[in-house]
């Protein structure tokens, strides 16, 4: 466990945003998309996710240099039908066709009350939260869910044939915060195991097992290995699902077609789905939210277990987080921000990221 791993600078959220933009113009990013990667990166930061915060964009520089990943996408729509829209991402970040993607969903909400997109021939999203919180202000209910690279076995084998293949759920709410409910179908998203590595940290037995399928604490055998699905058989039936909602109907890469997670050169082939759902087209939408309140206030009123335990519902810590790092910078590990700086010095910007402490 070096300093340099282990210490946190404190970054403030707008030097951060302008630092992401800054580089992902520099890969070749039309501007305006790399303000797109950089709201998702910054924005998990904000929530305390930090394994798909910024610590991700050196990985996705390989990609983008190795011409695993468009810079210059031409996202487009391939086909409609009612409120259903397929996209093709043509193999750019997967930030950029998801918004898209999850925009198109919410209009066709708004004119028909449910609205779904589709996405093929992506690649890694961050956060499924990002996308999913996009349908809030519209006083809509938004999901958002990804295929990822195989690292799931079925219950019993050792051959990975689906992703953790994570979704996330948001639902506003009236006075209190909107409920998010982010989760892969893993014990802990693959992010979790490498930021551990990066610490220099044991995992616990439970997380991952190795590439013979045997349980490990050890975070790089981990990474190398395979995933445990969350719940025994359900988790893995829960990613099933989503590999074949995200897959077979975009026309996206299924199972084991996908490329191996990270490769630089080769596109990912990922697919997303993404629904939004218009309150007002079933009910009062103030009546709605107030008993979403209503439903929160029940869970923080329940009898704790042990006294003095605060009770959240899904997405509350993350927003306390968010909350206390507008204001106050986000902390990111010292490694980090080393990385973003040699990233930057390797691009020829000398970027730094100023404000840190």
């Amino acid at each position: 466990m070096t300093e340099m791993a282990t210490r946190e600078l404190t970054v403030a959220r707008d030097v951060l945003h302008a630092t992401v933009v800054t580089i992902g113009s520099a890969l070749g990013m039309p501007e305006a998309d790399a303000r797109i990667l950089a709201e998702s990166l910054v924005e998990a930061d904000l929530r305390g996710v930090h394994t798909h915060g910024v610590a991700a964009l050196t990985g996705y520089a390989r990609r983008l240099r190795g011409g695993g990943v468009n810079p210059t996408p031409r996202v487009r729509v391939t086909h409609t039908r009612g409120a259903i829209t397929i996209v093709d991402a043509d193999h750019g970040l997967g930030q950029i066709g998801s918004q898209f993607a999850m925009e198109r969903a919410i209009e066709a909400a708004r004119a028909s009350g449910i609205g779904a997109a589709a996405v093929r021939n992506s690649s890694h999203f961050g956060a499924a939260a990002f996308y999913a919180a996009m349908a809030l202000p519209h006083d809509m209910i938004g999901f958002a869910t990804t295929s990822a690279g195989n690292r799931i076995a079925p219950i019993g084998g050792r051959t990975p044939v689906v992703g953790n293949n994570p979704f996330a759920w948001a639902i506003p709410a009236a006075t209190e915060r909107p409920i998010i409910l982010d989760m892969a179908q893993s014990v802990v998203a693959a992010g979790k195991i490498g930021m551990a590595a990066r610490k220099g940290e044991k995992i616990p037995f439970g997380w991952a097992m190795d590439g013979q399928g045997r349980p490990t604490d050890d975070p790089l055998a981990g990474a190398a290995g395979l995933l445990v699905p969350i719940g025994g058989p359900k988790g893995f039936g829960l990613a099933l699902i989503v590999d074949i909602l995200c897959g077979a109907l975009s026309g996206a890469a299924l199972g084991r077609e996908l490329a191996k997670p990270h490769q630089p050169d080769t596109p990912s082939q990922i697919g997303h789905f993404f629904m939004a759902i218009d309150v007002a087209s079933f009910t009062d939408v103030a009546s709605f939210k107030a008993r979403v309140d209503g439903m929160i206030r029940q869970v923080h009123e329940s009898e704790p277990a042990s006294p003095g335990t605060p009770l959240y519902v899904p997405g509350e810590i993350e927003w306390r987080l968010r909350e206390r790092r507008v204001s106050d910078g986000i902390p990111l590990l010292k490694s980090i921000v080393a990385d973003l700086k040699a990233l930057a010095d390797e691009l020829g910007l000398g970027a730094s990221i100023a404000t840190a402490t």
